[in-house]
This record gives structure tokens, sequence and C-alpha cells, in this order.
């Protein structure tokens, strides 16, 4: 071995023995269990001031100039979605999103692809319950060529045959694998029995109602939901203001005001039930269990949230340590408040052991009536409220997170200091206002109740929840 291998492997025997000295001594250290310091009390916060206005055909434009990096997101968000779709157009309203993207009058899917990489960015198109999202982010520079870009996407849609046949066979394998999943058959069940009849309630459709649609049903869907006056433009980010506004006026001003939103929301009173689906041979069973609950509009909603933390939906809630940690049943339990406007509904959810199905419930109900009796030590308060606020800011700390929290707020038809007063409002929920939102919602009366699974297995520890 010559001289310089010699020394290269010297110096590697070295980095080695140095790199398990430091592991060990940093193990040590973390051996020694330490007492963390106390969180301190969060900070206010104060959201980006927002310029808000309204062109003459009725589409609302809000812009913001946020952070220091020179990009810029924009989203113009359409209340268009699976809320106006008619009965057997499941998926119509994400059909017309996803082809929307498929080219325009004057612009290929590969052109749209090209332009707006070579401005930096990406261009997409979403569905969802009640409204339809196209957008993207681009570097500053190309602010107004972007707003072009969009404007010809949301009011020049080509919807060619072709693109039609290649998402309506997207879509149907879509839908074999959502029907193979037990989280979407619980999920869906458990709509179905809480919002009997209305739109909510599906949330896939039938393989024939993907079959049946046609160009003339996208077009259609399209021209009677879509225009300004349903529409509302998020500009966020770094860009010119006066040229912003100007290219927006050009591009927007001109499209049909079309019709104006609807708010057909369901009327939700809650009832007791047991609802099984058998999947025999099934490993595990998935379980939904929920209550009605609130929209961010209700005076409870920020309490109630601290409440949902505290209980079900942070990796370190009651429920989640109990059958998680505690007792192994599952993996990733958690808890979820699924609001639209005016209404909303608590949820928890968990994939558990065939053979601890009926004792994952018990645990639950436990710890639901534990927290109604019992307020929860100032100590788990605390560093709950300062993960909520941590959350809080997080989501505010990128453009599209802005829009979101924009968007919620105006869906919501919250007040102007909303998001403003948001977390001293959260920092202020006590123990006892946490215990009285477990006593006044997460009652057993109105407790419904979706397990898949192996209905020979599970069927005996399930009679304890059967409705008398």
């Amino acid at each position: 071995m010559d001289k310089a291998k010699r020394k290269m492997l010297k110096n590697s025997l070295c980095l080695c023995a140095s790199v398990v000295f430091i592991a060990a001594a940093a193990f040590s250290g973390l051996a020694q269990k330490q007492t963390p310091p106390a969180g301190g009390q969060p900070k206010p916060f104060v959201f980006p001031q927002q310029d808000t206005y309204t062109l003459k055909n009725g589409m609302k434009v809000t812009l913001v100039q946020y952070g220091a990096v020179p990009k810029v997101a924009m989203q113009a968000i359409v209340r268009a979605g699976a809320i106006n779709e008619k009965p057997g157009q499941r998926w119509l309203s994400d059909m017309v999103a996803t082809m929307l993207k498929e080219g325009t009058a004057k612009r290929s899917a590969a052109q749209l692809a090209r332009e707006t990489a070579e401005m930096g960015g990406s261009i997409f198109a979403s569905g969802s319950n009640d409204t339809t999202t196209i957008g993207g982010e681009v570097l500053s520079e190309f602010d107004t060529r972007f707003i072009d870009l969009l404007a010809d996407v949301v009011q020049n849609p080509k919807f060619a045959p072709a693109d039609l046949e290649e998402n309506r066979a997207n879509k149907l394998r879509e839908l074999a694998v959502a029907r193979a999943q037990a989280q979407n058959l619980a999920w869906e069940r458990f709509r179905q029995t809480v919002f009997p009849g209305h739109a909510y309630a599906e949330i896939q459709p039938s393989e024939a109602d993907v079959k049946a649609y046609t160009i003339d049903g996208i077009k259609g869907f399209y021209n009677s939901e879509y225009g300004a006056a349903r529409t509302h433009l998020y500009v966020v980010g770094q860009f010119d203001a006066a040229a912003v506004r100007t290219a927006i006026e050009k591009q927007f001003g001109g499209w049909k005001k079309g019709p104006e939103p609807i708010r057909n929301g369901p009327k939700v009173t809650g009832k007791r039930a047991l609802e099984v689906i058998d999947r025999p041979g099934a490993p595990q069973s998935t379980i939904y269990m929920g209550v009605p609950a609130m929209s961010p509009s209700d005076p409870d909603f920020i309490k109630f949230t601290v409440m949902d933390s505290l209980l079900g939906s942070s990796f370190g809630s009651r429920i989640t340590s109990n059958i998680r940690e505690n007792k192994g049943y599952t993996y990733s339990p958690g808890s979820f408040i699924w609001n639209r406007y005016k209404t909303g509904y608590w949820v928890e959810n968990a994939d558990v052991t065939t053979e601890a199905t009926g004792a994952s419930i018990k645990e639950i109900l436990f710890e639901i009536d534990r927290l109604q009796k019992e307020n929860p030590s100032e100590a788990e308060m605390q560093g709950i409220k300062n993960y909520l606020v941590g959350i809080y800011v997080l989501q505010n700390s990128t453009r599209d997170g802005v829009i979101g929290q924009l968007e919620a707020a105006n869906y919501n038809e919250l007040g102007k200091n909303y998001l403003d007063t948001y977390v001293q409002k959260l920092t202020a929920v006590t123990a006892k206002d946490v215990s009285d939102m477990a006593a006044k919602y997460l009652t057993r009366d109105k407790m419904t109740m979706v397990v898949v699974g192996d209905k020979s297995k599970i069927a005996s520890q399930l009679e304890p929840y059967e409705i008398p």
C-alpha cells in the first residue's frame, strides 16, 4: 500500500472513531432524562394586510403583498363543486376541473405546461365539495403574464372529446382503487348516514355514472355553474400591484357574470346509529364515529378546536396516547372537524386490529367521558395551545397558506378581524371551556358509528353499541 493510500485510510479511521464518540456522547446525554423548559406565552399574530375589491361583473379580487422571495401565487376559486352536481353527476365537477388544464381555444395542454415552466412555476386545477380552484405560482417578474394565462384557462376551456375519454379512464381506475379501501367505504357510509339526500352524502359515483359522462354534460356544467359572480381571485406574494390590477381588469373584466353562489347547506340534527360494512377476512377494522359540530362562524368553534386537538387530532392527544401508545390497538388514530358553511361534524377515526374493535370504541368513549367530567391540567392546556398557535403560524408561512386562510374566512363569512384575533382568542381558552365543549357536543345520543370489518369476528364486540 503506497503512502497516500495509508494516509487516506488513517484519516478515515480517525473520522469513524470521532463519529462513534460523538454518537455515544449524544446517546449518553439523551439517556439522562431532563425536564424541558416550560413554553412561554404565544406572541400575537397579525395577518398580512389585504386589498380586496370587486370588478363590475361581480368577480372579487384580493391582493396581498407578502414575503421577501420574488414569487407570486394566484388562485381563482370558483364556487362550483360537488354541491352543484345533480343526481348521477358525482365527480362531474372534478372532471370539469381536470379538463380545464387540457387546453384552451388557443393553448394546448403542452403549451400551458411549457409557458408556466418558462415562468418558473406550474398550474393546477382541482375540485372539492363547494369550490373549484385554478391557480399556480410563478416568479414575480411574470405576474401579469400568468394572469393572462390563468384567465385563458378559466374562461376558454377546449373540452375535447379525446381528453374526456382519457380522463374517464383515469376516473374509472381511481374509482376501483377507492372502492377497495376501507377508509373510503367507512367515510362514505358515515356521510350517507348523517347527510341523507344531500350532495355531501355521496363521495364516489357509480361506474355507470362515470361511463355516462359526455362532452355536452361537461360543457353544460361549466356553462351553467362557472362565472365571475362565483369567482374570487387571490394574488399573494411579491408583485407589481398597479400592473396586476390593470391586467386583472383587462383579462377578467369582460367575463360573463354568471349565476350567484348558492348556499345549499344540509340540515344536521345528529342521531345515534351503528352501521356495519362486512369485509370477510379483513385483518383490521376501520372505525368512524362522530357527532354534529359547527363551522368557524360559531362562537364555540375556537374553544371546540382546542378540545378536538387535546382529545384526538394532535399526535400527543389523549385518544392517541390511549389506544396507540398504551394499548397498541392502532397505529394512527385521529380526529378532525369536517366543517362546511354553517355546519360541521366532529369525527374520530382509526384502523384497529380486528380483535380490539370493541375495546377501541370503549376506550374512545372513555376518553370523551373523562374529558367531560374532569378539566385538563394547566400544563396540558398550555402545551396544546402552544401547539395550535404554532400550526396556525406555519399555515400562514407560505403564499398558498395565506390564500387558504383568506378563502376559509370568506367562505365562512367571518368578521374582518377574525384572522388577526385568532391567536388571542385561542390562547384565552380555559380548561373549563374544553370540558364544557366535550359535555355540550360529544353526546352519545347523537353519536353515529360506522365500522368496516369482518362481521363474523366483530359482531359480538359491537353488541354494547347497538341501538336498543
